[in-house]
């Protein structure tokens, strides 16, 4: 069997948004499963001594233009969140805690909760917010989100991926790999789909 695609992407990410609506059904054209992770951005550009696009102004400015044109080229609602970068330490911890259960959880919990970040504007900070924005999806209770807050197994999960990230060289999110091959940025799911194809 054909491994997976690594799915390397972080709440924070304008460009994981986009990449999260499309990875899995993309993937499923060529029976192929994809493991996500979910990385904090921030502690992998610290450790490679990378400042963070939001605290550069002219990439900033130049952010809210091109978010919003590539999602309205993916046909997907676009917003931004106040503040940017917004506060995902709870949602990160939460989609570890989910994975922790059942891998097509988390991924829908993810789905929904940028949805409501990049696609409505909202914020998902709090365990109240973040179950606003996934009560829809079934198996995610308010209660589970709270419990990540303090869930040992999802911190370590989240050192981790940070730890792989680094090791398959992750410089930006979304980052995936196939086959060993890199590609970085939710413009290149159509470069992905093509090397797919080509090995389909």
């Amino acid at each position: 069997m054909a491994a997976p695609i690594l799915f390397f992407f972080d709440f924070t990410s304008t460009f994981s948004y986009i990449a999260v609506q499309k990875i899995d059904d993309l993937a499923a054209r060529y029976g192929r499963a994809v493991d996500w992770s979910a990385v904090s951005l921030g502690h992998l550009f610290q450790a490679q001594g990378v400042t963070p696009p939001p605290n550069i102004p002219a990439k900033h400015k130049y952010l809210a233009i091109d978010f919003a044109r590539s999602c309205e080229f993916a046909g997907l609602p676009h917003g931004l969140p106040d503040p940017l970068p917004p506060d995902v330490k709870l949602a990160r911890y939460a989609f570890w805690r989910f994975k922790a259960q059942d891998e097509a959880l988390a991924h829908a919990f993810a789905r929904a909760a940028m949805s409501a970040l990049f696609g409505r504007g909202q914020r998902v900070a709090t365990a109240g917010e973040i179950f606003a924005a996934c009560a829809a999806v079934p198996g995610v209770s308010e209660p589970d989100i709270e419990a990540a807050a303090t869930d040992m197994a999802a911190k370590r999960a989240v050192i981790a991926a940070v730890e792989t990230a680094k090791a398959v060289g992750m410089n930006g999110a979304p980052y995936m790999v196939l086959d060993g091959e890199p590609f970085w940025g939710a413009d290149r799911l159509d470069q992905l789909e093509r090397r797919l194809g080509e090995k389909h």
